[in-house]
């Protein structure tokens, strides 16, 4: 069956189903007329009438039997009123028999009305012969005629009027499935091209409420679209949502709007910078009817830009570094010799010089770390493994943490895991973090090393304490140089230990929830094939840091 022929037939059922209505209707206004007018007649049309709606309403519901359905109804139609007729020779029921030939004509096709047509003239010139005396005394026989007459007549017009209408309604509906396929058409491709730009876009009103949003909005963000439709823009903080808004109305007002960077927060609390531009959606009449907002990923640019401010800080460190250095270590050298010499000479009687010794290889250690921010310096890297290197450094500042009733623990698991490092670097970041959380935790805690594999070639050292935690706006800047909250703090000991781990080819990330605590994060790469490594015991290096406690980063907590 064609497309063209079940639409038809659709077209045919859907009048199928008012014809019905109208029938019940007829048979409804009937009974209530005649309940007033002639009550005994409901005996004798009441049962027969609904019957035949049944009957109709029935066959309306079977798409099958559309056509056939089409035809009855119309019997139907005619059999109610054949009734009526029947019952009562009236004039004015003699009347309703045309009125079946117009209602046949909501079908708007030439053979309903022409079935119609047949059983109206039937019909009018059975009954008009059969009580001519009751419908229209002093008439003759030969007035039938115009009596069928009539009936073709009205049949002609009904005939051209259905072909008319019909016609117009199958422009109507063939304009209606262009422009239909013309806007599914459109919308299927600005739906696609909407959804296929990476920049998260979001369509709301000026208030903020959202209409749509793309799959960038959802891949950046992390929120569906039906998770978000109807409601406010869930990535914005309060105080960001008040000043887009100002924002928007500005922009519904018609005026020109800089494009908005702010840092907002995705549905798994990650931090975006991102670079929001707004557009007005307008009406030919230029009517704002939505504004789209483009939300555009700028961390890496941003982390691109801290990148290189902080490379440029970083030269200048290693420039004062390399001066001081340069300027104040050949004296030290001299001083320290000669004081050798002294107490050489003198050991019985210099009971201060052991000391100054000791302030002066502190002070050349000072000195070192500045320059292993000017040059990454010659380094012996040997085969360790990782878990003896952590328990000496445990071990060594277990005491410290017991004066504190800090509890330092650890979970192994990889125990001969090797990897090829400076030990002392190694340790020496080990000690400034370690240092760290335990100054963080004035009145007690716990702190817990747990080191697993993270890949096939990497470790993982995983350091978290239960401190005070680190606040947002210090976390965002640690790292930089000599930024810290200490009193006597250099700002230099967190970016030396993420310095010796750029250098061992390794990472190291510090995440923090204030309140709650710390985490840092160390990543390094291991060594695949264990034979023949040295092995590295407690018995091996002790890597004293003097100025560990100078040298830490900021803590929440730690001044």
């Amino acid at each position: 069956m064609g497309i063209d022929k079940q639409k038809h037939l659709d077209l045919i059922f859907k009048r199928n189903q008012l014809m019905a209505k109208l029938l019940m209707i007829f048979y409804t206004s009937s009974l209530v007329i005649n309940t007033f007018i002639d009550p005994a007649i409901l005996i004798f049309v009441a049962p027969i009438g609904l019957v035949i709606c049944i009957l109709v309403y029935f066959l309306s519901k079977q798409k099958q039997l559309t056509i056939l359905t089409m035809y009855l109804s119309i019997l139907f139609v005619f059999s109610f009123f054949i009734l009526l007729i029947t019952y009562e020779p009236l004039l004015i029921n003699f009347i309703y028999i045309w009125l079946g030939l117009i209602i046949s004509s909501i079908y708007h096709m030439v053979r309903p009305i022409l079935f119609a047509s047949f059983l109206t003239t039937v019909a009018t010139i059975y009954f008009f012969l059969q009580y001519q005396n009751e419908l229209f005394p002093g008439s003759d026989k030969v007035d039938v005629i115009y009596v069928a007459l009539f009936g073709i007549l009205v049949t002609i017009f009904l005939v051209f009027s259905s072909r008319f209408t019909e016609d117009l309604l199958q422009k109507a509906q063939l304009k209606t499935e262009k422009t239909s396929k013309a806007l599914i058409e459109a919308k299927g491709y600005l739906n696609t091209l909407f959804n296929q730009l990476k920049d998260p876009i979001v369509i709301h009103d000026e208030r903020g409420k959202i209409y749509q949003v793309n799959n960038g909005f959802t891949e950046t963000f992390g929120w569906k679209n039906n998770d978000v439709v109807g409601q406010t823009m869930p990535q914005l903080n309060e105080v960001q949502f008040k000043y887009l808004q100002e924002q928007w109305e500005s922009i519904s007002r018609g005026e020109a709007v800089r494009e908005i960077e702010l840092k907002i927060t995705t549905s798994d609390e990650k931090r975006l910078d991102v670079a929001i531009s707004v557009s007005a959606i307008r009406t030919e009449d230029g009517r704002v009817v939505a504004l789209a907002s483009i939300f555009r990923d700028i961390t890496e640019q941003k982390q691109t830009e801290e990148f290189i401010r902080r490379s440029e800080k970083l030269s200048v460190v290693g420039q004062l570094a390399a001066g001081v250095a340069h300027e104040i270590r050949n004296p030290i050298t001299v001083i320290s010799g000669f004081l050798q010499l002294m107490q050489q000479r003198e050991q019985n009687t210099n009971s201060h010089v052991p000391v100054m010794l000791s302030e002066l290889a502190r002070i050349n250690k000072i000195i070192s770390e500045f320059l292993l921010l000017a040059k990454p310096g010659v380094q012996k890297f040997e085969k360790i493994k990782i878990c003896y290197l952590i328990r000496e450094v445990v071990t060594l500042l277990d005491t410290s943490a017991i004066m504190k009733s800090i509890s330092i623990t650890t979970q192994y698991s990889l125990n001969e895991t090797t990897v090829e490092c400076d030990p002392d670097q190694i340790k020496q970041v080990l000690i400034n973090l370690l240092k760290n959380s335990i100054e963080a935790m004035d009145h007690g805690g716990q702190i817990h090393i747990h080191v697993y594999e993270k890949s096939d070639n990497m470790i993982h050292i995983e350091i978290t304490d239960s401190g005070s935690g680190i606040p947002q706006e210090v976390l965002e800047r640690i790292g930089e140089p000599f930024f810290t909250t200490k009193p006597k703090g250099t700002g230099l000991g967190l970016m030396i230990c993420d310095r010796i781990i750029e250098h061992h080819q390794g990472k190291m990330d510090i995440s923090s929830i204030q309140g709650k605590g710390t985490t840092v994060n160390i990543y390094l790469n291991k060594v695949i094939s264990e034979e023949g490594n040295n092995e590295y015991t407690s018995s091996g290096y002790y890597h004293q840091s003097g100025t560990a406690t100078e040298r830490n980063e900021i803590r929440s907590g730690s001044g």
